[in-house]
């Protein structure tokens, strides 16, 4: 696999001090990475994925990203260089990553290479997050990952006037969540949950808007703050190992200045990220009387994060799902969550709203 040769640049520049800076803590694979058994201690992985390897972007990234600072001294980073995008050498290069359980930033010029990289990472039981402008039959995520898969997806960000009505009640059919740009400033904590339970993320610029460094020339979008938050969640989350983002090739500074603190706020949730399961220790448990005595809805809070989980059943299956606590204020208010409700559908044709059976709510 053809890399860049950018890393000796880098490498010099690395060295010039060692203040806590990001460029002197990261360290740049060697060819034989891979190969060494032994295993891999580091917080997340970067690398390029071009169509043209002499594409400086990527580069200019990579600068953006050395001078930003750590705050955390655990954080280590492997920078594995740039490569020419071929599918089956990208297939053998994750399955590489998969072997040393790497948490990885993938850099990507374009989105037909990032919805490739996403089409090879899923499984069957794979959720991916998006985040877009736009909801058309044109857009490659829609038209590939969707069309071809019945993994679920849900779409953050996108704006009404550059979407298709019929294919977001199509999408919201399919139990997909869709949040609109105005839905997410209005609860900007409600797509905590959604990351928290989702595999992958993919993130295309254009859905910032331009004077944020966006690469659509568009006045509305996200802001760059609120990309960064996204990228913190997805970071905090429980699954989320393969992050993709989307740079373009214009080589805009301050679309690669976006992009580096993008990555920053990822690594840095990698970082603080704390594993929990629900009916384990350290949980609160709550029963909510619905109304019913044989319907009550069961939540768990951790004590530790704070965060919320839901347990939906249909009558034959039963799962744990996060949530807010918004949606427990709601199940107190004698109001079915809507999270409670897709997440029953998305287990087979709805029954009664019935849950799970006890004796006393506590």
């Amino acid at each position: 696999m053809k890399k860049s040769d950018y890393t000796a640049d880098m490498d010099a520049e690395n060295n010039k001090n060692k203040s806590p800076q990001i460029g002197n803590i990261i360290t740049i694979a060697k060819d034989d990475f891979f190969t060494d058994k032994h295993k891999s201690h580091f917080t997340a992985a970067i690398i390029g994925i071009v169509k043209n390897i002499n594409e400086k972007t990527l580069l200019n990234i990579r600068k953006e990203f050395h001078k930003l600072y750590t705050n955390n001294k655990t954080t280590q980073i492997l920078d594995l260089g740039n490569v020419i995008f071929n599918k089956e050498e990208i297939k053998k290069l994750i399955a590489d990553i998969n072997k040393k359980n790497l948490n990885t930033v993938f850099l990507c010029e374009d989105d037909e290479i990032s919805t490739e990289v996403l089409e090879i990472q899923q499984n069957k039981d794979s959720s991916t997050v998006l985040i877009l402008p736009d909801i058309t039959s044109g857009n490659k995520y829609i038209s590939k990952i969707f069309a071809k898969s019945k993994n679920e997806i849900s779409v953050i960000g996108y704006q009404n006037y550059f979407s298709d009505t019929a294919l977001i009640d199509k999408l919201n059919k399919n139990h997909c969540t869709t949040i609109r740009l105005s839905e997410y400033r209005t609860d900007c904590n409600n797509i905590e949950p959604v990351l928290r339970d989702s595999n992958f993320i993919a993130i295309d610029l254009a859905a910032v808007r331009h004077s944020d460094g966006g690469a659509n020339l568009s006045p509305n979008g996200l802001y760059a703050e609120e990309l960064c938050a996204i990228a913190n969640y997805a970071g905090l989350s429980n699954k989320i190992s393969r992050i993709n983002i989307v740079c373009g090739k214009d080589n805009n500074t301050l679309t690669n200045k976006l992009v580096s603190q993008t990555i920053w706020h990822f690594i840095d949730g990698l970082s603080n990220r704390i594993v929990e399961i629900p009916q384990k220790s350290k949980f609160k448990k709550f029963i909510v009387d619905m109304g019913n005595s044989s319907s009550n809805l069961i939540f768990y809070k951790s004590n530790i994060t704070n965060r919320w989980w839901l347990e939906v059943s249909n009558g034959k299956k039963t799962k744990i799902t996060a949530c807010t606590f918004a949606d427990y204020q709601k199940a107190c208010n004698k109001d079915i969550p809507i999270r409670w409700i897709r997440e029953v559908q998305k287990m087979g044709k709805m029954q009664n709203p019935t849950v799970n059976k006890s004796k006393k709510p506590r």
